[in-house]
């Protein structure tokens, strides 16, 4: 299949040529040390065998939605979402740990990255009923759901959303509410420099991610060291790994192929009221966060596992922004035994 070609779904049942079955015939196996490890052992070696193909749904309007099924796509349904910049190939990484887990993860472009279009107003709110189209579409009745980096903001407004809906909640590295104090208190002076020019300005946005996107299709020596520029040890070491550089690098490169709107909406909503009913998350929730992370606050993470209902945080000592990228299935284990 070309590398941009999907298979398309105007109507309301399964996606032609899917194998995702109706909520409740997935099952998924018991999580152990030894699956763990084999997970672990075949992300490493970069294992991904038959690669799942893109695929496209209309919304209502119109709107185009890309996405792919990583995993076992009979298995139990976990909706995961991209960082900034990012796409839906990113999740490559995570496939061998997803097969031995029994998960079928799915992961669609967020608006204005890859495949996926930008709708006229973008909200959190109005990502969450998105979501709840998408796996209308799949017939997934109840799902997991997870966000990396700047996905967990929307991931978490899906779980706000759609309660009855949603088994577990797992956000990693993920950019917290910088328009709180609390969150802001923890920012470096380069991320407050950031979050306080971009959002209001679109054009320095596009040059600045341009410049990266140029860089990616140039020179990927050159976009792996300005992706990890403020980075620490940890994270640079992840991204001079081949299978790991080729997979995010890819990703991001998909990610701004059409352009940067993507990520000038994410910059506006991660800096604004998010708007999200934290107190209506009912699912299991847990926070994974690097203590050495640069590219998120620390205190972004803190402040989310106070405000969801019961959360727990897992503090990462010395650990980076990238770390997941080398221990996916330490992550999605812990979801495969909450969202059951």
């Amino acid at each position: 299949m070309p590398r941009h070609a999907a298979h398309h779904d105007g109507g309301a049942g399964a996606l032609p040529g899917a194998r995702l079955p109706p909520h409740g015939r997935g099952r998924i196996r018991p999580a152990g040390a030894a699956l763990r490890a084999r997970a672990r052992r075949r992300t490493r070696a970069g294992a991904v065998t038959g690669a799942p193909a893109d695929r496209i749904v209309r919304l209502a309007g119109g709107r185009v939605l890309g996405f792919r099924v990583w995993g076992d796509a009979a298995g139990f349904p976990l909706l995961f979402l991209h960082g900034t910049p990012g796409s839906r190939l990113k999740f490559a990484l995570a496939h061998a740990a997803a097969c031995d887990l029994r998960l079928a993860l799915i992961a669609p472009d967020r608006w204005g990255y890859g495949l996926s279009g930008m709708p006229a107003a973008p909200t959190l709110a109005a990502f969450a009923d998105d979501m709840a189209a998408l796996m209308d579409r799949l017939r997934h009745a109840r799902f997991a759901v997870g966000g990396i980096s700047g996905g967990a903001p929307y991931a978490a407004a899906v779980a706000a959303g759609l309660p009855g809906r949603v088994t577990a909640l797992g956000l990693v590295s993920p950019m917290g509410p910088v328009a709180e104090p609390a969150c802001r208190a923890g920012l470096s002076r380069f991320q407050r420099l950031c979050f306080a020019l971009l959002p209001r300005s679109p054009r320095t946005v596009s040059l600045l991610f341009r410049g990266f996107r140029a860089a990616l299709e140039r020179s990927p020596r050159l976009a792996a060291e300005l992706a990890t520029l403020r980075a620490g040890a940890r994270d640079k070491a992840l991204i001079a790994d081949p299978d790991i550089a080729r997979c995010l690098l890819g990703s991001f490169r998909e990610g701004l192929r059409p352009g940067t709107a993507g990520v000038a909406a994410d910059l506006r909503l991660f800096c604004g009221d998010w708007g999200i009913p934290f107190a209506a998350i009912r699912a299991p929730t847990r926070v994974w966060i690097g203590t050495a992370d640069t590219a998120v606050p620390v205190a972004g993470a803190r402040l989310l596992a106070r405000a969801i209902p019961g959360a727990t945080i897992t503090e990462l000592p010395g650990e980076g922004h990238f770390w997941v990228a080398g221990r996916p299935a330490e992550v999605l284990a812990w979801i495969a035994a909450s969202a059951r």
